[in-house]
Formats: structure tokens, C-alpha cells, sequence
């Protein structure tokens, strides 16, 4: 595990170490734990650790290097310590001008790195990073693994090395979170993700409810209880690569129990508590028809559309209350038009429910049986106000 520090004075990029330029230096100063190189023009390079010479003090020929310091003009550009790099290995890269292997290599492993108040390119290659930008607009790569990148002040950049639609992101916890199959980076203070196809802002970036995740699958509520921590690590470490569902329907868990909805009113968060720690040991009932609902009463038409989580709150609420129907005869529906069973098929009655939330009721269409003796026609236009206690629930 390496430290990288930017000094204070200008901005570092990581992508311009290049130790080839040792050929072409001159080496000023050399002990058995120093060594220092000038490159002219005010440009100096300084390796601390233990060094051993050949016979006449003219070649390293073996030891260790446990820090690198860069200098410009006296003043510190970066230091790199906590290393141990044979000096053999690193005469080795040198030799065949491999600046990109000893950039990887230096920089692998579970570093910690601190950039400056400038504009940085800061990259980890591989290994669990911690990357502080500090300030600037910094363009900060975290490499493969599992990184935590803090932006910190500007218009911050993380590189990722996938292409959107493979990756996967979500914001919880004051935290952006991108995953992909090489890891996934923990963001602050980030303000866009640059993919190998675009680039997206981590404001747009969707939530992770854990608890929802939790609802959602039986066996982890089970192994984790009520625990967030425990459900976000999960998801991070398999559910994502299981294609784990993470949405939980709490609206139609409330609406489907009335003593639930009695007691926790439209409160989802304590329904998806109570689905976790009881619900789900109870073999309670998750699932509530709301386009049925919203279908069998005009003026919930008017209000909800086809929302169908507001529908289910407002029977959770009020509904059930009003004795409202929720049930709509989409069967009854088909088979009135045969227009309807042409363009949506003779048994989904699903189509034919949304098609008569959507359209059929605005067209005067009527969902009663044709064996019925009723003869009503919904109105062919909506209602001007709602119920009363309807308008309460909106």
C-alpha cells in the first residue's frame, strides 16, 4: 500500500510519471539511503530507502526503495512512500523505458492518495483506493477494485473503464455508488461519472432504498433482519451480479392489509419494517390490483391516472373506508368490443384495464356485463370536481 501526496503548489497528473527520464538525468547526490537525480531546467527526482553499490560505488546493484519525492525548482511536486520496491526491479523498468509498468506497479495495491488544490489527474490502477481530490476540477480514476473517491470542492470527474448500460449506479447514505464487473467506486463530492460511451451527472443518479432490497428478497431478509448496512454490502458484493430485485412494493402491501393500513396510514417506510420483521413470516398478502381499482371508480380516473402507487395509498387511506369497489370486469370489457379484443387480444385483461383508464372511459365505453340488465354508460366526460374526500387524499 503506497501514499501518494500532491504538494501544495501546482497541479499533479499521475499519467506523467515517467521514469525513463532517469536516462537522461544526473545523479548529484547518493548515500546508502538517498539518492538524488537532476534533470536540469530545476527538475529533481529524490529516492529514500537502503541502497547497496557495486565494488566501486558506481551502480546500485541491489536494496530497496521506500519513497520518492519530485521536485521542481526546490519545490515539492508529489512524494509516494510507504513503499517496497527492489531497486533491482526498478533498474529493470528503467532499462527498458516500461514507464507504464511502474506506474501500474507502484500505484497498485490499497493505496491512500491526496491530490492538491488544483486541477488533477489522479489514477490508482489496481487495489482498493482511497482518493482525496482536494480541490480543482480533478479527474480522478480509481482502477479496478472496490475504491472511495472524495471529490472534494469543483466540478469533480471519475473515469470508469466500462460502458453505462454494463455499470450499474445508485446514490445512498450521501454517497454515489457505481459498480461494474472490475469493482465499484464509493463517490462524494463527484459531480460526473465519465464512461467509455458518455458522461452523466450523479445528481440524476437513482436511490438505494436497503430496506426495500431487504422486502424484496425473502432470504436476505431473513440472514440480515432490518440491517442496512448489511443489505448494501450485499448488493454490492452479489446482488447486482445476481440481477437481485431491489424495489418493494409497500403501497399494495398496505392496501392488501387493512389492519395495516389502519395502523400505519400511508407510512411505507414502517410497512416495509413490518413486511421484513413480521409480514413475510405471516405469509401477508404483497400484491393490490390498483389499475383495477383506479378503473372501477371515474373519479380516481380523473385524479391518478395510471399511478398506480398513489391508487394504492389512497385505498389504504380512504378507500377502504368509503367501501370502495376495486374491482373492474375487464373481462366484461373485451368482450363488449370486439375492437378492443382485436387490437389487445381476447384475455388481457390487463391492456383492457389501462386502455379503459386511458381511454375507454373518455370515450363513453362501458365495462358492464352484456348480460347485465344495466344499462349505464360512463359519462364521456370526466367529472369537473372529485369526491371530496378524494381531493382530501390528493
Amino acid at each position: 500500500m503506497a501514499r501518494f501526496v500532491a504538494g501544495s503548489t501546482s497541479a499533479v497528473n499521475t499519467d506523467n510519471i515517467y521514469i525513463s527520464d532517469l536516462l537522461f538525468s544526473q545523479i548529484t547526490n547518493t548515500t546508502n539511503n538517498f539518492i538524488s537525480v537532476n534533470y536540469g531546467g530545476g527538475a529533481t527526482t529524490e529516492f529514500y530507502g537502503n541502497f547497496v553499490y557495486n565494488s566501486t560505488g558506481s551502480s546500485v546493484v541491489g536494496g530497496t526503495i521506500t519513497a520518492i519525492r519530485s521536485l521542481s525548482n526546490g519545490t515539492l511536486s508529489y512524494t509516494i512512500d510507504d513503499l517496497s520496491i527492489p531497486a533491482t526491479t526498478f533498474l529493470g523498468w528503467l532499462s527498458s523505458s516500461r514507464n507504464d509498468t511502474a506506474r501500474s506497479t507502484i500505484l497498485s495495491g490499497s493505496d491512500i492518495m491526496y491530490g492538491s488544490d488544483f486541477n488533477d489527474t489522479i489514477r490508482g490502477y489496481s487495489g482498493n483506493d482511497t482518493i482525496f481530490g482536494g480541490g480543482g476540477s480533478d479527474l480522478l480514476d480509481g482502477g479496478a477494485g472496490n475504491n472511495y473517491i472524495d471529490g472534494g470542492s469543483g466540478d469533480d470527474t471519475v473515469q470508469r473503464h466500462s460502458t453505462a448500460a454494463s455499470s450499474t449506479t445508485f446514490s445512498y447514505g450521501g454517497s454515489v455508488y457505481v459498480y461494474d464487473s472490475n469493482g465499484y467506486d464509493q463517490l462524494t463530492g463527484v459531480e460526473y461519472i465519465r464512461f467509455t460511451d458518455r458522461t452523466v451527472a450523479t445528481s440524476g443518479v437513482s436511490a438505494f432504498d436497503p430496506m426495500s432490497y431487504l422486502a424484496a428478497n425473502s432470504d436476505l431478509a431473513a440472514a440480515f433482519g432490518a440491517n442496512r448496512t448489511a443489505a448494501l454490502n450485499h448488493y454490492l458484493n452479489s446482488g447486482i451480479r445476481e440481477r437481485r430485485s431491489v424495489t418493494f412494493d409497500a403501497a399494495s402491501y398496505l392496501a392488501a392489509n387493512q389492519d395495516l393500513a389502519a395502523a400505519f396510514g400511508a407510512n411505507t417506510e414502517a410497512a416495509t419494517q413490518h413486511y421484513i420483521t413480521n409480514g413475510r413470516l405471516e405469509n401477508r398478502n404483497t400484491t393490490f390490483n390498483a389499475m383495477s381499482y383506479i378503473a372501477a371508480n371515474p373519479d380516481l380516473i380523473q385524479a391518478f391516472g395510471t399511478n398506480t402507487t398513489a391508487a394504492a395509498l389512497h385505498y389504504a387511506t380512504v378507500g377502504r373506508l368509503e367501501n370502495r369497489s376495486v374491482n373492474f370486469n375487464a373481462t366484461a370489457y373485451l368482450a363488449r368490443y370486439s375492437d378492443l379484443r382485436s387490437a389487445l387480444g381476447s384475455q388481457n385483461e390487463a391492456a383492457a384495464t389501462t386502455h379503459y383508464i386511458l381511454s375507454g372511459f373518455r370515450e363513453g365505453r362501458s365495462g358492464a356485463p352484456l348480460t347485465s340488465t344495466t344499462t349505464r354508460i360512463a359519462a364521456p366526460f370526466m367529472p369537473n370536481e372529485a369526491s371530496p374526500a378524494l381531493a382530501a387524499a390528493v
